[in-house]
């Protein structure tokens, strides 16, 4: 059984749910990259579900923090797996307004355009060198492919909130 078939029976079979996030939902919004693990965004109420169930099916822990998950497979066919754990009020709005969507022929929730996009910013906002140009670019390619208006006050908002002003700057700059 892969991942996915593993992720949707565990949440089958409690109703806790989770989101599809990262390089595979960016390509669900028509910006096709290649990415090699699996982003999934869960409830941190939810924490330890998901890791014995991650663990019980042939995955080790590779890095634990507060507020992320990384699991190494022991099959070299599986792919690596990263939690990203946000709390039970940002989870359920998120979760709320998810789209269904497939993933390898399973069924997944991917977040909406907007949510996406605030993930891809709360990232770049952290100025990690190996991270920043890549989520900017994920960002840019799902603001024009989307056609989303970079010159709402809502865009401008989402990008403050989330990220900074020199972000959503750098990505109106982008879209002229």
């Amino acid at each position: 059984m892969g991942i996915i078939e593993i992720l949707n029976a565990g949440s089958a079979e409690t109703g806790r749910g989770f989101l599809v996030i990262g390089g595979y939902a960016v390509n669900n919004y028509g910006y096709s990259r290649l990415t090699v693990d699996l982003d999934v965004l869960i409830n941190k109420d939810h924490r330890e579900f998901w890791k014995q169930l991650i663990l019980k099916n042939g995955y080790t822990v590779y890095c634990e923090r507060d507020s992320f998950l990384q699991f190494t497979p022991e099959a070299k066919e599986q792919v690596p797996v990263d939690f990203m754990l946000v709390n039970e009020r940002t989870f359920s709005r998120m979760y709320g307004e998810a789209v269904d969507g497939l993933l390898g022929g399973a069924s997944v929730k991917f977040p909406s355009l907007p949510h996406l996009i605030a993930l891809k910013l709360h990232v770049i906002k952290q100025a990690l060198p190996h991270r920043e140009l890549r989520d900017l670019d994920d960002v840019l390619q799902l603001v024009q492919r989307n056609k989303v208006d970079t010159g709402t006050e809502e865009f401008k908002q989402l990008c403050e909130k989330h990220g900074n002003s020199t972000i959503y700057e750098a990505i109106v700059r982008a879209n002229r």
